[in-house]
């Protein structure tokens, strides 16, 4: 059931279908809602031809290793929260969430000068045409100016999953996509701004809804209040969220780096390639983002089942997800399989670029049935606070396998290799992710408190 005047689902209160159905759905809604912009703006940006639309796919992954150093921290977030939720002490989730703020803010703060300050020597990294590297310089400048703009509000939204609310981020997120997606067409087509439009445009709603953001939470009008003294340092508090979200941060931030070697691959066969590959990476992520979903609601339910000593129903909440993601994700990769000509030529109308979107579409859809499951096998083990296990099976499944494979591969099979490598990695790695689950200790809670009164 939801508490009153609030959207918070009382988890412990409510059974495990309907509590991860209330967490999922805006979860799933707000990602939808993120991936349909990312699908706009590359609509947008395939009008002015295919170099355009490269410069966001050659561009994110460099923008995605650090996104992913500060979700490593709203992880520890989510999992603190949700733990102390669970736990009972809604005061000291409070202070917990103030000081992931703290943590999140000084590391946003020290990526955006890096990125700013070195951003050629990153491009450079990804050997990219000379025809394509200014535009990526000037799209990667401006990107750099939202990062702690972007990582304030997933942090945010990472302490209201785990306080048991996910409709609070989709109200404020979903007001910041279409504000982006409102503002694309009048950068880039009517101010003839261009990719530096879509940048742009990015940054300003996500500006806007920082403010919005600090603003719900320092007044508590969604029933979680943020107090100034909570933001004076504590050391023991700093200490647990750097504990809990550090491993995660670089894990996630190498899994990135992986991913930025794998599209420095793929830039290497050229903007044609490069353009299907990120048409099907968009719709790809659309997809998943339903797993998405479904771990994050699974994280959060597993965390406060964990804090409350529950430990069944943590098991109960991993089988039922496991189920729903198979069931949502399996029907649509096959849609994918079946229809990926057609979803390839709706955003660009060249035969060269259909070729490889067809193809991507062919492979990969393979490969989602076993990423969902990861996610919500990954998704346990972070809301539980067991960050460090997560990270080994993300570790594993990039640089111990996907990486090599697809170095090897791509020699012999082109960019079709980069496709089989997704395959086998993915694979792979539910077969890691069980063994953590079945033998690790991912149901002991990382709260001191929540321990003593287990044990």
């Amino acid at each position: 059931m939801k508490t009153k005047d609030t959207g918070k689902v009382d988890i412990l209160k409510t059974s495990i279908w309907r509590a991860l159905f209330a967490l999922a759905w805006p979860i799933i809604l707000t990602n939808m809602m993120q991936a349909i912009y990312n699908i706009t703006d590359a609509y947008f940006l395939g009008k002015l031809g295919p170099l355009e639309l490269s410069v966001p796919t050659v561009v994110w992954p460099l923008i995605f290793v650090f996104i992913s150093f500060t979700t490593g921290f709203s992880y520890a977030g989510t999992s603190l929260i949700a733990q102390y939720t669970g736990y009972g002490d809604q005061r000291r989730a409070e202070k917990s969430a103030a000081q992931t703020i703290l943590v999140m803010t000084f590391v946003a703060l020290s990526i955006m000068a890096i990125v700013v300050i070195f951003s050629k020597q990153l491009l450079s990294l990804l050997r990219l045409d000379e025809n394509i590297f200014d535009l990526s310089n000037t799209y990667l400048k401006i990107m750099a100016f939202s990062l702690p703009f972007s990582f304030l509000m997933q942090t945010v939204a990472g302490i209201f999953r785990g306080w048991g609310n996910s409709i609070i981020a989709l109200k404020y997120n979903g007001i910041s996509i279409l504000l982006n997606v409102a503002l694309d067409p009048l950068f880039i087509f009517q101010l003839n701004l261009g990719v530096f439009g879509a940048a742009l445009a990015t940054m300003l709603s996500q500006v806007i809804m920082s403010v919005v953001f600090l603003f719900v939470l320092f007044k508590g009008r969604e029933g979680f209040k943020l107090h100034f003294k909570d933001f004076v340092p504590d050391p023991k508090l700093i200490k647990k969220v750097l504990t809990v979200g550090l491993p995660s941060s670089i894990g996630e931030s190498f899994t990135a780096i992986g991913f930025a070697i794998i599209m420095g691959v793929i830039a290497q066969f050229g903007p044609i390639v490069i353009s299907g590959y990120g048409i099907g990476n968009r719709m790809n992520n659309l997809i998943t983002m339903f797993a998405m979903g479904i771990a994050l609601a699974t994280a959060t339910m597993t965390g406060q089942y964990v804090g409350a000593n529950k430990p069944e129903k943590a098991e109960e909440t991993v089988r039922k997800a496991s189920l729903a993601t198979l069931l949502i994700v399996g029907s649509a990769s096959m849609l994918m399989f079946l229809f990926g000509h057609n979803i390839t030529k709706f955003f660009i109308n060249d035969p060269e670029v259909i070729k490889v979107g067809e193809e991507f579409f062919r492979y990969v859809s393979f490969s989602l049935p076993f990423f969902s499951l990861v996610s919500v096998f990954l998704g346990t083990l972070r809301g539980t606070g067991h960050t460090l296990q997560s990270t080994i099976i993300d570790m594993v499944r990039l640089w111990g396998i996907r990486v090599p494979l697809v170095f090897f591969l791509a020699q012999n099979h082109g960019y079709i290799g980069v496709f089989i490598a997704m395959i086998i990695s993915n694979f792979s790695a539910v077969l890691l992710a069980l063994g953590f689950l079945i033998f690790g200790n991912w149901k002991k809670p990382v709260i001191e408190e929540a321990s003593q009164r287990g044990a």
